[in-house]
């Protein structure tokens, strides 16, 4: 019988040597690949088979990006400005940047710029926004800026930027947003011409929306009109747009003009405005323009109403203006071509105005 302290020894023995076989494995197992590590910094043969980037040269200088973003674009817009295309490209990309803009970031660049050009971009596209958010707050605060503002320039920028709402902003200032506020009454009446003319330019534009025949668009110009302490704004003003779909009350208070405005350039505009109102005013609006003529001392008023009547009336206008020729030789001088015209019986005040222009030439 073999002894047990013997066999244990040979077991012992075993194991040690199968742990030293397994342990030489191991230490050897990440040496498997002996190819050696290259650092980057390292030049490798062409036989290698790595590829390689040929170096940069010397004076080159890699791209910059560019955000998408309003600083970034402003800047672009201001390099921009003797390359309209440019400056339109730009303009379209602010537009379609506005959604999602901050309006916070959006207000802080309009409230500080000072460029007449920039800001017509930036208060362009802030009324955008409102046209897509429909909130008030964001024209009152375009309202605000145009009042606040010392620079007559940059109030009359932020005054045409308001066409942009796509709806008539000389009616919704006054009825949606600033609820007893007429802005527009402070804007006709102000010191600076062009402040006046850029309210002028939105009744102009928003008539022209409807082929110049808006009605409230046109029932407000009248109003104002009325209260223009400057000669070329009230006229500007009833000339803005065709009054034939406005109510009795405007027709009655461009009469009203027509009879005792000081200036003749006023009453000159009113007679115009006159002989586009309703077919239903035709008949008072024929009496007053020949009263005012057998009255009217200025002569470019006095062709303004001949005009006027041979418009509104055509061939009814004849007997009207046969009663007024035959009150004087001036008269007579002055109104004998409208009735040669007129002979030729036209349908239309275009077919009448182009045969007048070409008995001038």
């Amino acid at each position: 019988m073999r002894n047990p302290r013997g066999r244990l020894g040979w077991v012992l023995l075993a194991g040690a040597l199968g742990a030293a076989v397994v342990g030489t494995h191991l230490w050897r197992a990440p040496d498997r690949n002996t190819d050696p590590v290259l650092d980057a910094s390292t030049p490798q043969d062409a036989d290698a088979g790595h590829s390689t980037l040929p170096p940069l040269p010397a004076h080159a200088q890699p791209l910059k990006e560019v955000p998408c973003e309003l600083t970034a674009l402003l800047a672009e817009y201001r390099q921009g400005h003797a390359s309209p295309a440019y400056r339109r490209y730009v303009r379209e990309q602010l537009r379609g940047l506005v959604e999602s803009l901050s309006e916070d970031v959006h207000w802080q660049h309009l409230s500080k710029e000072q460029d007449a050009d920039v800001l017509a971009l930036l208060s362009d596209t802030w009324v955008l926004r409102y046209a897509l958010e429909g909130q008030a707050r964001i024209l009152e605060r375009l309202v605000d800026r145009v009042s606040e503002s010392p620079d007559a320039r940059l109030r009359a920028v932020l005054i045409r930027s308001l066409q942009q709402t796509g709806e008539p902003s000389t009616q919704l200032l006054g009825i949606h947003v600033l609820k007893g506020r007429d802005v527009y009454r402070d804007w006709v009446t102000d010191a600076a011409p062009e402040v006046r003319a850029a309210a002028v330019a939105n009744f102009r534009e928003e008539a022209a929306r409807n082929a110049g025949r808006y009605r409230v668009v046109a029932e407000r110009a009248v109003s104002l009109a009325t209260v223009a302490e400057d000669p070329a704004t009230a006229a500007g003003l009833l000339g803005a747009s065709s009054i034939e779909a406005v109510r009795g009350p405007s027709v009655a208070q461009a009469r009203t003009l027509l009879q005792s405005a000081q200036s003749p350039v006023v009453r000159a505009a009113a007679a115009r405005a006159l002989a586009t109102s309703p077919v239903a005013e035709l008949s008072a609006n024929l009496d007053a323009l020949a009263a005012r003529y057998s009255a009217e001392p200025e002569a470019s008023v006095r062709e303004a109403l001949l005009e006027s009547i041979s418009r509104l009336g055509l061939s009814r206008a004849v007997p009207v203006l046969e009663r007024l020729r035959d009150a004087s030789a001036t008269a007579r001088n002055e109104v004998n071509p409208w009735i040669a015209l007129l002979a030729e019986h036209p349908q239309r005040w275009e077919m009448l105005d182009t045969a007048r222009r070409h008995s001038r030439r």
